[in-house]
């Protein structure tokens, strides 16, 4: 499976709080595609294509809206349990 994110319009949106929605998807797409990305801004060029170190912070880009990953503490039950709203949307 892969991560998948489509650009956010009024039919694809999260559920609770409206960003843009994270699924998963088995096709292979545009809007599969991310890259990882230093948390410092000031790092970013000069890490770019060097391995992700262990323990390193980093920001998760979607490639096709150049949003980040995110996640909100807003919980919600379903079949599974407790959930929390996974979304890409740069706070």
């Amino acid at each position: 499976l892969y991560l998948k994110s489509i650009a956010e319009s009024p039919l694809h949106h999260s559920k609770y709080s409206r960003f843009q929605e994270v699924s998963a998807s088995s096709k292979v797409s545009y809007e599969n595609n991310w890259e990882m990305e230093a948390v410092d801004p000031n790092n970013r060029f000069e890490l770019t294509g060097e391995p992700v170190r262990a323990n390193y912070p980093i920001l998760i880009k979607h490639c096709s809206t150049c949003h980040f990953l995110a996640a909100d503490l807003v919980e919600y039950k379903n079949s599974h349990g407790t959930e929390y709203e996974v979304t890409v949307h740069s706070y």
